[in-house]
């Protein structure tokens, strides 16, 4: 397994220490994987008709600077334990980036976070998790992101 894609959902509230980083930092130091740490971000919408369009094209880009910045500190954590991380953050639909990144990075794993709903939550909602198990080309591991 040389690549591990790890899908970061929220981006602020990740560390180190969350079970989807420690699953992925545990399998990559087994099999000398290199890590992608990928978060998507959705499309802004049309700001509202009394927001300047500067102003919003300046909000979302200091938002998108924070989570870039996060992104890259994680990476640099998994890199401080002797794991090869890069960190990408991504614009667009949650399921086709991810899928297309796995593609693009030529990952052997997606890793993702997987909320405590039942698979008809995800059907009725179209999350990620549900989302790309009958697109993903790689095989998947579904880490809980709570600990029991």
């Amino acid at each position: 397994m040389k690549t591990i894609l790890v899908a970061i959902d929220d981006c602020e509230a990740m560390t180190i220490s969350s079970p989807l980083l420690e699953h992925s930092i545990e399998l990559a130091g087994a099999f000398s994987s290199r890590v992608w740490l990928v978060h998507v971000v959705p499309h802004p919408g049309e700001p509202p008709f009394n927001v300047d369009p500067g102003v919003m094209r300046r909000e979302v880009a200091g938002e998108y600077r924070q989570k870039h910045e996060h992104l890259q500190c994680l990476a640099q954590c998994l890199r401080e334990r002797g794991i090869d991380a890069k960190s990408l953050l991504v614009e667009g639909s949650p399921t086709a980036r991810l899928i297309e990144e796995a593609g693009r990075v030529d990952a052997d794993l997606v890793v993702l976070g997987c909320h405590r709903h039942g698979i008809s939550y995800g059907v009725l909602l179209d999350v990620t998790e549900e989302g790309m198990l009958g697109k993903c080309r790689c095989p998947m591991l579904f880490v809980p992101l709570t600990r029991d």
